[in-house]
């Protein structure tokens, strides 16, 4: 509803001025150049207007369609127009900014009257230099007057440019009027959004919210002390049990190291003696073979030695008793020397023989002896070695055991003093840290009432400075569209009181060039009066003069008794003559002054024209003054307001460290 009247409003006003254009085409370029600046700063307005609207109505969009509830903002404000960004979040964190209005339409509301003004102003210029240029091109009354007619129509055409800049200035002013009034509908619609949905978004809410956990905070802090409490008792008991099971496990220790070295004592008892009776069984078995091996081979060796000495001497018979046969003395010689020398050879093979036999026991009765010798060496070395590694394992062991019973005592001596030195040192910590912590608690709740007491006197201080401001920039806030719109009301009636002082001055001006009309037509009857007296009076005076000369030349020589009257009649019409005269510069005489007063009344209505422009001027730039005037004051009180906003923005953070320390 509200588009398709915006859009009325803009047809109709549109409408207007091309109305009025068209009236201009062909009669006066500068007139329909003037309606044209006044079409496109119409059209200008419009545009802004519109787009003005469409920011509008994608916030109205936005706060439509908010989501219950809002997550993230920044998201949900990237579906508002960007030139209300800024001051949507303002707003939603609790700043009193209020909305962006348009920039231009204000000012172009003015220039189109402005506009429409300077054209009329324009075309009374050159109307009145027309008027200028026929009264002095020309002193017939007719051509003066037929002259004129058409710079008085141009006046009247010129006037038209005011009527276009009017009705444009009233259209937009009222499309400007209907946009703040959608604007101020969504802002309140704003208002009551930050107030429910977008509440959690808001400094204000943020700051109760901090509040309430410094509160929590406060009442948490006995708990705290507390579980401190609670959690030293706890320590105490944990370390009671720790002592009492770390004992017990010395014990059982000393109990299992007790039990295993009695263990490995009897193991290392029976491993030795396992040991030396094995190591006894082993020596006779591996010696038993060596020697049952040694007394076979001596036995096999001795038999296969008989046997090859057997077979030889059996040889030897054989062939001594073949060679017996062949010769006798040879036998003889050769048996006895073979008997001389197999007595030497069977004697020298029995002393080699008991020789190798005698070194051979020899060699293994000290063999074995050796053997034995070694076997009972390594034996007993071994024994001894593993007495003595017994005996020094049996030493390590009670010097570990003794040792590590030592190490124990010194270990749950010392343990037992660090223990008891943790204890005392938690003691005094936690005797300290409660003392600290009542202290910081004390101190807390006194920081805290303090914070309290002073935010108190700073909101009540806060509250009590920014109440005059606020109350002033809301009654500003309240004045300044009143003073706008009283301002602007002011201005339409001084434009419309303009309108009227201008149209009476152009009924003045026709009033008083009718009169100007009037008098031309009396002067034009007053000279037609006396030129018709003169033509009379010349018209008379010559017949007077031809009767006169006939009478004179009739009665001259007939009359000369009435020389005398003739003369004195003749001294008649020269007075008449002179009285004619005399008329006749009177006439002229009245003539000059009529039109030096005629020319007086036109420089006294221009005079007057002069000062009504100037007069309309002045009130313009007053009125102009004014309305910058109060723009200043409500851009400065804003500005004030926005420093004091902007000052406890920065002592928000400040007041918060104060409250956390």
């Amino acid at each position: 509803m509200n588009r398709i009247f915006f859009t009325g409003i803009f047809a109709l006003g549109l409408a207007a001025v091309v109305w009025v254009g068209i009236g201009f085409v062909g009669a006066s370029p500068l007139a329909l150049l003037m309606t044209a600046v006044i079409a496109g700063v119409y059209g200008l307005g419009a545009f802004e207007l519109h787009r003005y609207r469409v920011a509008t109505a994608s916030l109205a969009t936005a706060l439509e369609g908010l989501p219950q509830p809002l997550t993230d903002l920044s998201d949900w404000l990237a579906g508002v127009h960007p030139s209300l960004q800024p001051a949507v979040r303002q707003r939603i964190e609790g700043e009193r900014t209020a909305l962006p209005g348009p920039a231009l339409t204000p000012y172009l509301v003015g220039l189109l009257v402005m506009l429409g003004m300077l054209g009329t102003f324009l075309g009374m210029v050159v109307t009145f230099k027309g008027a200028v240029f026929a009264l002095e091109g020309s002193t017939d009354l007719q051509a003066i007057r037929s002259a004129l007619a058409a710079p008085i129509k141009g006046l009247g055409l010129s006037f038209g440019t005011s009527v276009a800049g009017v009705a444009a200035s009233a259209m937009l002013g009222l499309m400007s009027a209907l946009s703040r009034r959608e604007r101020v509908d969504v802002g309140r619609l704003l208002d009551s959004r930050i107030a429910t949905v977008l509440r959690p978004f808001s400094l204000v809410h943020q700051r109760q919210e901090t509040f309430k956990a410094l509160q929590v905070q406060a009442t948490a802090l006995p708990e705290v002390v507390s579980g401190l409490q609670a959690l030293m008792e706890g320590m105490e008991r944990r370390n009671q049990q720790l002592n009492e099971q770390l004992l017990g496990s010395q014990a059982q220790f000393h109990r299992e190291v007790t039990t295993v070295y009695a263990g490995l004592a009897d193991s290392v008892g029976r491993s030795l003696n396992d040991a030396l009776t094995a190591s006894a069984r082993l020596a006779g078995e591996s010696i038993k073979p060596v020697v049952v091996t040694a007394m076979a081979e001596i036995a096999q060796e001795s038999k296969r030695l008989h046997e090859r000495v057997s077979d030889a001497a059996q040889t030897q018979l054989n062939g001594l008793s073949t060679a017996f046969s062949a010769t006798a003395a040879t036998v003889s010689e050769t048996w006895t020397t073979a008997l001389q020398t197999h007595a030497r050879t069977s004697e020298h093979q029995a002393q080699v023989l008991e020789r190798a036999l005698t070194a051979f026991t020899q060699g293994f009765d000290q063999r074995a002896g050796a053997l034995l010798a070694s076997v009972t060496e390594t034996a007993s070395r071994q024994a001894s070695q593993s007495l003595a590694d017994m005996n020094r394992l049996v030493a390590q062991s009670e010097a570990l055991v003794s040792a590590r019973i030592d190490a124990e005592a010194q270990w749950t001596r010392q343990h037992g003093e660090r223990l008891e030195q943790l204890a005392g040192l938690l003691r005094s910590e936690l005797g300290a840290l409660r003392q600290d912590e009542a202290a910081r608690g004390d101190a807390a709740v006194q920081r805290l009432g303090e914070l309290q007491a002073a935010l108190a006197t700073h909101l009540t201080t806060l509250g009590t400075a920014l109440e005059a401001p606020m109350t002033r920039l809301m009654q500003t806030a309240a004045e300044v569209p009143q003073a706008a719109a009283g301002v602007i009301t002011q201005l339409r009636a001084e434009l419309s009181h303009i309108t009227q002082r201008d149209t009476l001055a152009l009924q003045e001006r026709t009033a008083v060039m009718e009169q100007v009309n009037t008098l031309l037509q009396a002067l034009q009857r007053s000279a037609g009066d006396q030129r018709t007296a003169i033509e009379a009076l010349a018209t008379s005076a010559a017949t007077v003069m031809d009767q006169a000369s006939q009478q004179f030349a009739d009665t001259l020589g007939v009359q000369a008794v009435r020389a005398e009257a003739v003369a004195a009649q003749v001294a008649g019409s020269a007075v008449d003559l002179s009285a004619l005269g005399e008329s006749f510069h009177h006439g002229v005489t009245l003539f000059s002054a009529s039109n030096e007063k005629l020319m007086t009344s036109l420089q006294r209505i221009e005079d007057t024209l002069g000062r009504s422009m100037e007069r309309s001027d002045e009130q313009l730039a007053y009125y102009v003054a004014q309305a910058r005037e109060v723009i200043d004051l409500s851009i400065s009180s804003q500005q004030g307001v926005i420093e004091d906003l902007r000052r406890l923005h920065k002592q928000q953070p400040a007041l918060a460290d104060e409250v956390a320390g």
